[in-house]
């Protein structure tokens, strides 16, 4: 995976976290205003998978930042690639 990748990845999924928020708190205030109570179980379950959607942004999230901190490393290691200041 290219840093570029995982940055697509991370932003894709944070997009996708934000979007299930809203869903969820959108349908929560539907739910109470309209006092349907018929319709609990997808409610539930919407809050339920909230975990999930973070979860995977944080693990893609992580693995942007290790790869972009492994690609700073790589191109920063090699002593014969600094050029003198002066």
């Amino acid at each position: 995976m290219t840093a570029h990748t995982a940055t697509t990845i991370a932003r894709l999924l944070g997009r996708l976290l934000c979007l299930h928020l809203a869903l969820a708190m959108a349908s929560a205030a539907a739910f109470t205003v309209l006092g349907a109570h018929t319709h609990r179980t997808a409610l539930y379950a919407l809050w339920a998978a909230l975990p999930l959607t973070g979860a995977a942004w944080a693990l893609a999230r992580a693995a942007e930042k290790r790869r972009s901190r492994r690609d700073r490393d790589a191109s920063t290691a090699d002593a014969a690639d600094w050029t003198s200041a002066a």
